[in-house]
């Protein structure tokens, strides 16, 4: 093998680290990451979530459905009277999936330095 060879066959494995499909879209992957932010067993607001990443509440409601449905947020209610307060969460399997994805894109990003 040359190091011609060696070096493709490197960023060939580089290359091929999978990018997760939900996090692929920047709005979704804004999201987990100020999820994964946060402590393990804390919780934001829909509120102060909306106005930290600057996005309507239909976008927000869209993109956190998905990742809901993903199984990388998980919800809970809490009421003040007749005020509902919807708080949000990274479940573990949505910081690991967000942890696999920054490895991924940082293989292409070493990978594009070659």
């Amino acid at each position: 093998m040359t190091e011609s060879d060696l070096t493709l066959t490197e960023l060939a494995g580089l290359l091929a680290s999978p990018l997760d499909p939900v996090l692929t879209d920047p709005t979704r992957l804004r999201i987990q990451a100020a999820l994964h932010a946060l402590p393990p067993d804390a919780e934001i607001s829909f509120t102060l979530l909306r106005k930290t990443l600057q996005l309507t509440d239909g976008n927000l409601g869209a993109h956190v459905k998905v990742l809901i449905d993903a199984g990388f947020v998980s919800t809970a209610e809490h009421w003040r009277g007749k005020r509902r307060t919807t708080l949000y969460r990274a479940t573990a399997s949505g910081r690991a999936a967000f942890e696999a994805h920054v490895q991924a894109l940082n293989a292409i990003i070493q990978a594009s330095g070659r």
